[in-house]
């Protein structure tokens, strides 16, 4: 499964780098591909472009702000988590993408 993460807090730092690696982490040690997109005010990691996003099996956003440039995922299947929450619930995230993913027949 390919999965898409997009972390979005005020500073784009501390949480968005945190939640970010730990969901690419476990992901990964699942066996599904991972990238990762960081934004926020002080930082956004380099935007994915729109072919990655549209080849996402999955996408996660992981947000304590609005996702920029989310009409890029425009047709995809979309966790939306706080942010706060997600750092907590690494594991319950990633079974929930692998849940919607066996749901939609893939």
């Amino acid at each position: 499964m390919k999965i898409v993460v997009v972390t979005a807090c005020l500073a784009g730092v501390a949480h968005s780098k945190m939640v970010a690696a730990a969901l690419k982490k476990e992901a990964e040690a699942r066996g599904h591909e991972c990238v990762t997109e960081m934004q926020g005010g002080y930082n956004m990691t380099e935007r994915l472009p729109e072919s990655v996003c549209q080849s996402a099996d999955i996408v996660i956003f992981a947000q304590a702000i609005a996702v920029a440039n989310a009409e890029r995922f425009h047709g995809k299947k979309i966790i939306k988590v706080p942010i706060d929450k997600a750092i907590r619930n690494i594991k319950v995230i990633i079974d929930k993408a692998e849940e919607e993913y066996q749901k939609n027949g893939s």
